[in-house]
């Protein structure tokens, strides 16, 4: 019995405390806040369809402005964040890297603007041919804004076509990070 007595006494104190007072349940004395009328000042905006789906936390992260010359593709965030994407654009867009200097912030690709990175079939790879397949250096150089993400033919000669697909290669790496890496679709299955 005493080894019991620790334990009913604690017991027996919340029992005690159990038959309150009904004055200390009872509200209907309290003083209730005051209504306030709501005034609407200024009318909502409409808001657009876009506007209504969630914005990705990444939405910043990235800039890129085309005026139909040489894009420039700006990621603001680190170095080291910014090869990351760069190299998982790259693979999600099955462009071949050839070479990866981390040291140098710098990738060499080999890349068809043509295809997008994709392979194609023979028929229409004869007949969309504007540019050939190269090899690309792909530069990161950070800058006050951030990181600048740019695309340069490594060699020029014995090309049959005289044109540069540098820019083409921006614009399907800021598709490629906008659309499958900063705001891409959560899966359906890991909702569940």
């Amino acid at each position: 019995m005493l080894r019991k007595l620790p334990y009913l006494l604690p017991c027996l104190a919340l029992a005690a405390c159990a038959d309150a007072p009904e004055k200390y349940r009872d509200t209907h004395h309290l003083e209730l806040p005051p209504v306030l009328p709501i005034e609407h000042t200024n009318p909502q905006p409409a808001v657009a369809a876009d506007d209504m789906k969630p914005k990705s936390a990444l939405a910043n992260l990235m800039a890129f402005t085309d005026d139909g010359g040489k894009p420039v593709l700006t990621l603001k965030t680190r170095t080291d964040r910014a090869w990351e994407m760069v190299a998982t654009a790259l693979k999600i867009s099955d462009i071949e890297v050839l070479d990866k200097s981390p040291d140098d912030n710098r990738f060499k690709v080999r890349y068809d603007p043509d295809t997008g990175g994709k392979q194609i079939g023979l028929l229409n790879a004869l007949m969309n041919n504007s540019f050939d397949e190269a090899d690309y250096t792909i530069t990161l150089k950070q800058e006050g804004g951030g990181v600048v993400v740019d695309a340069a033919l490594a060699k020029s000669e014995g090309l049959e076509t005289d044109t540069d697909g540098s820019a083409e290669l921006i614009r399907l790496l800021h598709k490629t990070i906008d659309e499958k890496i900063i705001n891409r679709e959560p899966d359906k299955k890991s909702e569940k």
